[in-house]
């Protein structure tokens, strides 16, 4: 599901389709029941205000239209490098797949190979439909993307996907051309790789580069993706580092290339690119998709002066640690640059549950952080994840009261999830630590847990209490809610648009009886299945496997209440 869905039915049959290939799936149900809520409630909101609609909520929601057909970066970056080698290629998303238009059909039967990017899909219950939707007898299926590195290391495979690419695609991708013109009899994986050979599919490694630098990687040819596609692109992702310096316990980003160092491309390099693209194509602003773009600081200091020597007229979007903008130079230099929104994983305003988290971050950065974007305009994105081991009502009543004092301009809260491997969280010294207990279904978005202050069964309800007093006390934009337009917010429209969330919280009391109803319907369900699986979950920490790949970012990323929070006990399961 994503903020590009056209058809209602059609999202409505992936669902189903992905409901049918999981397991155990209740928890994943109750997080995007949560989600929706305020998505629906908002919807009909615009609805029934119509033309009453305030004027700076109208101009958000309208303007929000034109930002959103932008294809993906890993789009752009494989068809860049099938260029480079002379490969003729077309390309659909998901949203066409599922579609099965005359068109795409045809496309299809004209294609012997299938690149399917795993970057957007979080668990092989969201991956076997689209399988079967692309696999024909004279085709093959390349498999790639962050879930793929996931599964590199013990996945057998299923028939239908050839090759599971891991690693590095700019690596990869001539080596694969070459096995294709070779029909699919010569595979030779790169000098720096190898394969690997599983029940159903071979796994072609690419290795990891001699540099450390990300210098050599090819520009992302988004001139040409705008030829392709006959329109110029509002806003562009870039991507200049791969990897992450820090090693927070939820996290596996800095893993997601099968590699283990931090590379990041050059200010000089990143420069170039942004004053072609300011020349070459339509673009306003730049959204860049590290994990982690204000380091190191050196690089951040040289590129926002050349930015500004060479007058690069364009808006850029990041993501930032608090306690890097907690400097007010480093903010002030950023937006003389043209920073215009930047992304802050404040995770929670708990002293004790960032620590645990392994942040290396604190409470009073994060206070400086969101202070120095507000004073210097500078729009702040924030993410908060609910149920960390050690959290209970407490701990969110001081993210509550953290937001409160110093509130960002939008917020995606996020449930805690034991979904991906060999994070930290899940290694044995700290499941002991906090009593933390797993199921290890591979067929789960989202796998039930416990420890010793909350459980899966419960997290839910602390997500939406806190979304919804979010809302209610305007206290900062639900960020789902306005997902569309946030590329062109401006500070002005806050208010507006903050007393437009509070009526979509607060006034439709039959929707909002809707969805308690189905809450507590979806509670019980969750209890039994949790219950019922409890038994299976294995007990020693290393029998944890797995597969499943974590949202990094605006997809995130990218993507992402009505009992009032102080009155939620801590559990103990």
């Amino acid at each position: 599901m994503n903020e590009k869905e056209t058809s209602v039915i059609r999202a409505a049959r992936k669902q189903l389709l992905q409901w049918r290939a999981a397991e155990s799936a209740w928890l994943d149900l109750k997080i995007k029941l949560v989600m929706a809520e305020s998505l629906v409630c908002a919807e009909v909101a615009r609805r029934m205000a119509g033309r009453n609609l305030p004027e700076k909520v109208s101009a958000y929601f309208n303007r929000a239209a034109s930002q959103t057909g932008t294809p993906e970066l890993t789009e752009v970056v494989l068809t860049t490098l099938l260029r480079q080698e002379q490969m003729p290629y077309a390309t659909a998303t998901v949203d066409e797949v599922f579609g099965q238009s005359p068109s795409f059909r045809q496309q299809l039967a004209e294609c012997n190979t299938v690149f399917l990017s795993a970057t957007l899909l979080r668990d092989l219950s969201e991956v076997v439909p689209l399988l079967k939707l692309l696999k024909t007898p004279h085709n093959r299926i390349v498999l790639g993307g962050a879930l793929a590195n996931l599964l590199a290391d013990e996945w057998p495979g299923v028939p239908e996907v050839d090759l599971l690419a891991a690693g590095y695609g700019e690596l990869l991708v001539p080596a694969l051309v070459r096995y294709i013109r070779s029909g699919f009899t010569d595979l030779v994986a790169p000098p720096t790789g190898r394969i690997e050979r599983r029940a159903h599919t071979r796994v072609v490694r690419s290795g990891v580069p001699d540099s450390r630098d990300l210098d050599f990687l090819p520009t992302p040819d988004w001139a040409q993706a705008e030829r392709d596609y006959g329109r110029r692109f509002d806003m562009l992702y870039y991507e200049s580092v791969r990897g992450c310096p820090y090693r927070c316990n939820f996290c596996n980003y800095p893993y997601l290339f099968d590699d283990t160092r931090f590379r990041y491309k050059s200010a000089q390099k990143i420069a170039d690119d942004w004053q072609r693209y300011t020349e070459d194509t339509g673009a306003k602003y730049i959204t860049c998709l590290d994990s982690l773009f204000t380091m190191p600081r050196a690089r951040l200091s040289a590129l926002c002066n050349e930015l500004v020597r060479r007058r690069i007229d364009v808006k850029w979007i990041c993501y930032a640690r608090a306690d890097d903008i907690a400097h007010e130079d480093i903010v002030r230099m950023m937006r003389e640059a043209g920073a215009h929104q930047v992304q802050i994983g404040i995770e929670s305003g708990d002293q004790q549950q960032l620590d645990n988290m392994d942040k290396r971050c604190t409470v009073e950065a994060n206070h400086r952080a969101l202070e120095n974007c507000r004073k210097l305009g500078l729009t702040s994105i924030i993410s908060l994840i609910v149920g960390f081991p050690g959290e209970t009502a407490q701990t969110l009543e001081h993210t509550y009261r953290f937001l409160e004092a110093t509130p960002p301009d939008f917020y995606f809260l996020a449930t805690f999830s034991t979904r991906v491997a060999n994070v930290p969280i899940l290694s044995e010294k700290n499941r002991r630590r906090f009593g933390l207990r797993t199921d290890n279904n591979p067929n789960t978005v989202a796998p039930y847990w416990e420890h010793d202050t909350m459980s899966s069964a419960t997290v839910g309800n602390h997500v939406r209490a806190l979304n919804e007093r979010l809302m209610q006390n305007r206290i900062a934009l639900n960020a789902p809610m306005f997902y569309s337009g946030m590329l062109g917010y401006d500070i002005a429209q806050r208010e507006a648009l903050l007393a437009f969330q509070h009526g979509a919280a607060t006034g439709h009391g039959v929707l909002k009886g809707g969805f308690d109803l189905a809450n507590r319907w979806l509670d019980r369900k969750l209890a039994r299945s949790i219950e019922k699986n409890r038994l299976a979950w294995p007990e020693n920490a290393s029998a944890h496997t797995s597969v499943l790949t974590e949202f990094s970012g605006p997809d995130s990323t990218k993507l992402r209440n009505p009992i009032a929070l102080h009155r939620i006990a801590p559990e103990k399961p």
